[in-house]
């Protein structure tokens, strides 16, 4: 696979765009805050979050969920790199694959508070839920007609999109695909994790001996991707390249890491041997590394028995837990530190956990040239995806 990433774009709790987030992330002083006015709970000042800037937040249209805010503008920004405008998708076989979590299951919870407390007065927000697509959303916002996907894989969803967009080009049912993951912070996830009592009170410590739970965040992160042909003929540039995908379900349980690791195992497996590199050939590993102690832990297993010696960096510390966003972010974050030859430090990892048997790196390091990077995703469901990534200048 040698799928081409000629544009990218992104939102998140480290900046607007991708030369703010370039910029902040390593100089790692990023912190979660707590929410104010998004919505209202007993907990909201008791569990942190990485929320996105109120400068974005105040540019959502009306009847415009947040998650789609951010994919917009993740969107246009992908646009400007890859040098097009919505008229050039009009001649080109185009797909849209989006992961979400949030936007396809809770975007109509105004609705069911209405109706409960006897304000509803119409049906109409059911049937959108019923007809809505983030991906379809997307065709809209150009103006034009094309193969749509929307995926709701959890928190592997932004990373499955990536993937299966790729493969489309790989197979010749495009000549381009937006493909990406979006999320906003909303209230069912935010108590949900609370209860499940893996959400955290302090900043989270991914793969820390004293970890204590997750941080939830929000964003959107979107790549244009492109086969050889399709960048060569309209003279487009290369930022990088997809050259794996992986996924496996272990069927584990509803919630819970399998604790050895299986499923990821595979999902690396297979990403592996289609990219066609061995584990000499990776310059880091983006972890998905949350900050719960099962999840970490599941993910050490995985990774210290196929991948022992190559960098780990894992940068929730930075954007929280995106959920269905993710695994794209991480992906796009991915993407910029292959362009950077560095690495940002784990943010908050402080403590060596003996159990683990990886460390991630706790400064910002360099990186060699002309290797690649690899960005796994771990969700409910026992969900496993992995891709690898190549930056500019790798052939």
């Amino acid at each position: 696979m040698k799928t081409i990433i000629s544009g990218f774009g992104c939102v998140c709790s480290l900046g607007s765009n991708t030369e703010e987030i370039t910029k902040n992330i390593f100089e790692g002083l990023i912190k979660p805050s707590y929410i104010k006015d998004r919505f209202e709970s007993s907990y909201i000042r008791d569990y942190p979050v990485f929320q996105v800037s109120d400068a974005v937040l105040a540019q959502r249209e009306e009847n415009e969920s947040y998650s789609f805010l951010f994919l917009r503008k993740a969107l246009s920004e992908a646009m400007e790199k890859a040098g097009l405008e919505k008229a050039d998708f009009k001649s080109m076989k185009v797909g849209v694959c989006v992961g979400t979590s949030v936007d396809a299951s809770f975007n109509c919870f105004d609705f069911y508070k209405n109706w409960r407390g006897k304000a509803a007065h119409s049906l109409d927000p059911l049937e959108k839920y019923i007809k809505y697509s983030v991906s379809d959303e997307v065709l809209n916002f150009l103006g034009i007609k094309g193969l749509s996907q929307t995926i709701v894989t959890a928190c592997a969803s932004g990373t499955d999109a990536i993937g299966i967009g790729a493969e489309w080009i790989e197979n010749g049912f495009c000549d381009i695909v937006i493909a990406g993951g979006t999320d906003e912070l909303n209230l069912i996830t935010f108590t949900g994790f609370i209860k499940l009592m893996i959400a955290g009170k302090e900043h989270c410590k991914p793969f820390d001996k004293n970890r204590n739970g997750i941080n939830l965040g929000e964003g959107a992160g979107v790549f244009i991707l492109e086969s050889q042909n399709s960048v060569k003929k309209r003279n487009g540039v290369k930022f990088g390249t997809v050259l794996g995908y992986g996924n496996a379900c272990d069927g584990y349980h509803a919630t819970a890491p399998e604790p050895e690791g299986r499923g990821l195992r595979k999902a690396i497996d297979f990403a592996m041997k289609q990219a066609g590199v061995s584990k000499e050939n990776l310059a880091f590993i983006n972890a998905h590394a949350t900050g719960a102690v099962d999840n970490d832990l599941a993910e050490s297993k995985a990774l210290g028995s196929m991948l022992g010696g190559v960098p780990i960096s894992a940068t929730k510390g930075y954007t929280g837990h995106a959920l269905g966003a993710a695994g794209a972010v991480e992906a796009l974050i991915s993407l910029i530190c292959l362009n950077e030859l560095k690495i940002p430090k784990t943010n908050n990892f402080e403590t060596v956990d003996e159990n683990l048997g990886i460390i991630p790196v706790s400064e910002n390091t360099d990186i060699e040239k002309n290797k690649a990077a690899l960005s796994d995703s771990l969700a409910f469901g026992g969900c496993n995806s992995c891709i690898i990534l190549g930056g500019k200048d790798y052939e």
